[in-house]
């Protein structure tokens, strides 16, 4: 995530804290005007998935999973001399470190009697560690330029994607800003690093020599450039915008006679914009050009107008193209692209109530070669109440959604509740959907219900226990269990 600011101080995990403090104690005269937070939360998980035993029969496999995130932030690095006697603090020459590691393990029989040595799958493992991201930054050096330096995530209206590189934005005017990044994708491949942000189409355990597996495990270099138009906080425009461009590209494993030593495996321009009028019209839009498939995959624009202090009418249109890495198959085998249209209307009856509607329409294009002649036009929309008292909330939502591709309709019930002030809160929630598909509607559908319920402890100063179980039940499962817990322990330094 490009923060390009000050991190936001958070709460303190017990563990965290005890880090803390060794390292305050290590840096002893150096460290004293160092501020830092550190958050830790500890998730644990049990349910249960249907799979397939070698023998073609149903078997329920366990997971018992334990997650661990330890978030670490620490700012005012720099020294106190670098702002001068005058010079506010939170504005120039900022130096700070931002980090996020997550361990997950398996302690369930999930894991028991995957396949091991050549046919062992590479996505499953009992345990993994991963920095989502770690990096250095500065905000505001000399006044102009921003940086940040190491793993970093990158996300806004069009584009998700990480990289271990570096990323320097310098302001040319109060208006205008130029920036430059560039480094390595992050990709599961990688220690300690987490395959979520990888260009969707290649699968690291892919063990057909035709797939050139060997390619999963390239070093892939990323390199880009954007300008920014009144994107400064001080800059009086009403209107932001950023024009970047984007390339990712690899070596080629296992060279044959002929083939270029290197290729593109991403490349694309985007725009995005947004824009406010008069504090009652908020615009955004997004364009973006895929210059691998020499087409734009992706456009977007909405517009939410607040027509009065307790109405909202909202409008969107979307084009989205699915496109992959540039060394999967599914470029040429992905189904074709749709094309959205939503319109929404909020409606406050008073300060506690609030109704809610929203509709879409879609239509699906046609994909080269496809013989078939069906209407490719589906749906939908949704209602829904709100109910927000001092002491909890009560929503109530129905959905539809038909046509091309089939039918799904729902309802949703939900509630949470604070029985004793700080102290105790409960929460439920009561679900059901049916579907039926058009492709095969003989056996592709069902109904399924699902009853949710837990709550929130304060177990004492800084300590709060979270439960959570749900049961899901319906064509397909007589009875689905699964749990939740979480341990929060805070402390302040």
């Amino acid at each position: 995530m490009r923060r390009f600011g000050r991190p936001r101080a958070g709460r303190v995990g017990f563990f965290g804290s005890c880090v803390g403090l060794a390292l305050v104690a290590s840096l002893e005269g150096s460290a004293r005007a160092y501020d830092f937070s550190i958050d830790l939360a500890t998730i644990g998980q049990g349910y249960q998935v249907r799979g397939f035993a070698p023998t073609g029969a149903d078997e329920l496999l366990t997971r018992r999973r334990l997650t661990q995130v330890l978030n670490l932030s620490i700012f005012d690095i720099e020294p106190a001399a670098w702002h001068g006697d005058d010079a506010d603090r939170t504005a120039r020459n900022v130096l700070y470190f931002d980090a996020n590691l997550r361990f997950d393990s398996d302690f369930g029989g999930y894991m028991t009697g995957r396949p091991l040595g050549a046919d062992e799958i590479r996505e499953l493992k009992q345990s993994q560690v991963d920095v989502l991201w770690a990096f250095v930054g500065g905000r505001r050096i000399g006044g102009r330029v921003d940086f940040q330096l190491g793993r970093q995530v990158h996300y806004d209206q069009l584009d998700f994607y990480a990289f271990d590189g570096a990323d320097v934005l310098a302001r040319i005017n109060r208006l205008f800003a130029a920036e430059a990044f560039g480094g390595a994708e992050v990709r599961g491949e990688l220690p300690l690093s987490s395959p979520i942000y990888e260009l969707d189409g290649t699968s690291a355990g892919s063990r057909d020599p035709a797939t050139r597996p060997a390619q999963n495990s390239q070093i892939r270099p990323l390199a880009g450039a954007a300008v920014v138009f009144g994107g400064d906080a001080d800059a009086a425009s009403p209107v932001q915008a950023r024009l970047s461009y984007r390339r990712t590209w690899a070596g080629t494993a296992d060279q044959l006679p002929g083939e270029p030593g290197s290729g593109v495996d991403d490349e694309k321009v985007g725009l995005t914009a947004s824009g406010a009028i008069a504090r009652r019209v908020f615009l955004t839009a997004g364009l973006r050009y895929n210059l691998l498939l020499a087409s734009f995959d992706d456009e977007q624009v909405a517009v939410r107008v607040r027509a009065t202090a307790r109405q909202q009418v909202g409008l969107e249109m979307a084009y989205l193209a699915p496109s992959f890495d540039g060394d999967s198959i599914w470029n040429v085998f992905a189904s074709g692209a749709y094309r959205d249209l939503r319109g929404s209307y909020e409606l406050a009856l008073d300060p506690g109530l609030k109704l809610y509607a929203r509709g879409f329409a879609r239509h699906y294009d046609a994909v080269d070669g496809d013989p078939t002649d069906v209407a490719r036009w589906a749906g939908g929309g949704s209602a829904g109440a709100a109910l927000r008292r001092r002491h909890g909330v009560v929503r109530l939502d129905g959905y539809f959604d038909g046509g091309f591709g089939g039918r799904k309709t729902g309802a949703d019930l939900s509630a949470r509740w604070e029985m004793r002030p700080r102290s105790l809160q409960l929460e439920g929630r009561l679900t059901g959907y049916e579907w039926k598909s058009d492709q095969q509607s003989a056996t592709d559908k069902g109904v399924v219900f699902g009853v949710q319920a837990g709550g929130r402890f304060r177990l004492g100063e800084g300590t709060r226990l979270h439960l959570l179980i749900e049961d899901n039940f319906g064509s397909f499962y007589a009875a689905q269990y699964r749990g939740l817990a979480v341990l929060e322990v805070d402390a302040s330094i």
